[in-house]
């Protein structure tokens, strides 16, 4: 038997202003055919994990298309369009085969389309009729959908955040597939929503967080035989369309009343719990107050309204005005995408001092530029290689960079937006984050891995593309009420 696989990934956010395309996506991957498959061999990605499982179970695989992007904002429709065609086209050519495996994030969006992966799932189910089976894996803040579900036949969603189970969640969605093909289980697919979104930066899967119970919660129901997969989605928060909300998903073994009473179940609890992912955070200002009183000798200033792995530009220069305005001298450091500020410094080259306008370069709706007066001490390519989790060993850009100097306060200048993993961006400037007081991440979660004993941690908040608290986010969409805007005397279920 043979399993045709596609892979096409992006996480979306209303309230960022990024518009990606094309080159947005060919920065990262975007191959068709045997072309991905030295790309991702050996890498913790859920593609890897899928066709992993789906050969170790004996099926012969045909990569068709991977195309990744990040995080952003939209996708231009035109690409999503002549991508969609691309899988169509390359799926029909590779007919025939059995089944279907797809590696997608869940969280989507377009400029004209709020769903694109029940679009997606709707055209792929359109070409091989109603009977060939079809598994995605989705990441934990999927926006699930019931046209996702109604053309699936089984949806597995990551159980870890800071995420660590690509790989694993890629070949459970595969080895369910693989078991369907080879008619050992029926999968029966249930999805039940709940009419909220949690704060992120509260979502984290570790230690006794919330969202870590629930997880010990879903594992303890799979062991005990009620379901053969359990996934939860808290959701991202960012989508602002009217039926966006938490979800869980149940499949189990032709017994689909079941599956609707434990995708209850999970999400029930996850509601339940909504207040305890709230967690204080900070102005710019007051957040550096706070984190030059803590006892770490290293505190990470977590910038929440711009994380890139969020959608957000990179470019908020909130903490920088702060930084520069504290009066405070100590070593810190901070990274802001500005393509023009990176030019420049290229231009005069190092050594040289110049005035600079930096920040609010791409996004200019929350903050104007920082004009400071700056030294050029090492100019870089941008390019480096990630080290650690699903992404390790892949290729990172950031475009032309330069390391900016003022006083202790040192600032990277990069090209364009990036995901930021853990400190790579910082050491190819030759900034060991450790040696120095204060450092700016703008992540909301992969910044927990680089915590110690030495290092703490504060959550900045404040207006930008993905603010963190989410009862100041413009929305415009989304119907109301939802929590955490609106409480509720029962269960806001949504179908």
């Amino acid at each position: 038997m043979r399993v045709a696989v596609v892979s096409f990934s992006y996480e979306g956010n209303s309230f960022s202003n990024r518009l990606d395309g094309e080159e947005a996506f060919a920065r990262n991957m975007l191959l068709e055919g045997d072309a991905v498959l030295p790309l991702i061999a050996g890498r913790a990605l859920a593609v890897t994990g899928g066709m992993d499982a789906l050969h170790k179970a004996g099926l012969s695989t045909v990569m068709t298309l991977a195309a990744k992007g990040v995080s952003g904002g939209s996708i231009v429709d035109a690409f999503y369009q002549n991508t969609k065609a691309r899988i169509l086209r390359l799926l029909e050519q590779a007919l025939p085969f059995d089944g279907i495996y797809m590696a997608l994030h869940g969280a989507m969006i377009c400029e004209s389309l709020a769903d694109p992966e029940g679009d997606l799932l709707a055209a792929v189910r359109q070409l091989v009729g109603p009977d060939m089976p079809i598994a995605a894996s989705l990441d934990l803040h999927a926006n699930v959908t019931p046209e996702m579900v109604r053309h699936a036949d089984i949806l597995v969603g990551y159980e870890t955040y800071p995420h660590e189970d690509a790989y694993t969640t890629g070949y459970k969605a595969a080895d369910l597939l693989a078991q369907t093909l080879q008619g050992k289980i029926k999968p029966s697919l249930a999805l039940r929503r709940v009419n909220a979104v949690l704060p992120v930066l509260g979502g984290s899967t570790q230690d006794d967080a919330p969202m870590a119970r629930i997880r010990v919660k879903a594992r303890e129901m799979e062991a005990a035989g009620e379901a053969l997969s359990i996934s939860y989605f808290p959701v991202q928060p960012w989508i602002d369309y009217p039926d966006v909300g938490i979800a869980a998903l149940a499949i189990t073994n032709d017994q689909p009343e079941q599956a609707r009473a434990v995708a209850t179940d999970i999400v029930s609890q996850m509601w339940q719990c909504r207040q305890e992912f709230e967690i204080p955070m900070y102005s710019p200002t007051e957040a550096i107050t706070a984190a030059l009183a803590m006892d770490e000798s290293t505190v990470l200033l977590v910038d929440g309204p711009d994380s890139v792995g969020g959608g957000a530009n990179g470019d908020n220069p909130g903490l920088l005005s702060a930084l520069l305005s504290s009066g405070t001298d100590v070593d810190a450091a901070i990274c802001i995408v500005d393509a023009g500020a990176a030019q420049m410094a290229h231009e005069i080259g190092i050594g040289k001092t110049a005035d600079f306008r930096i920040g609010a370069s791409l996004d200019a709706r929350y903050y104007e530029p920082v004009n400071v007066q700056a030294r050029v001490e090492k100019i870089v390519d941008g390019s480096f290689i990630y080290a650690g989790g699903a992404v390790a060993g892949a290729k990172g850009n950031m475009g032309p960079t330069a390391l900016l100097r003022v006083g202790k306060l040192r600032i990277v200048v990069c090209s364009h937006p990036f995901y930021e993993y853990a400190d790579e961006h910082y050491r190819i400037c030759d900034i060991d984050f450790r040696t120095l007081r204060l450092v700016v991440f703008k992540n909301l979660m992969n910044f927990r891995n680089l915590l110690g004993d030495s290092v703490g941690h504060v959550i900045v908040d404040g207006p930008g593309g993905t603010p963190p608290r989410l009862q100041t986010a413009p929305w415009q969409r989304k119907q109301r009420p939802f929590w955490p805007c609106d409480d509720f005397p029962e269960t806001p279920f949504m179908e």
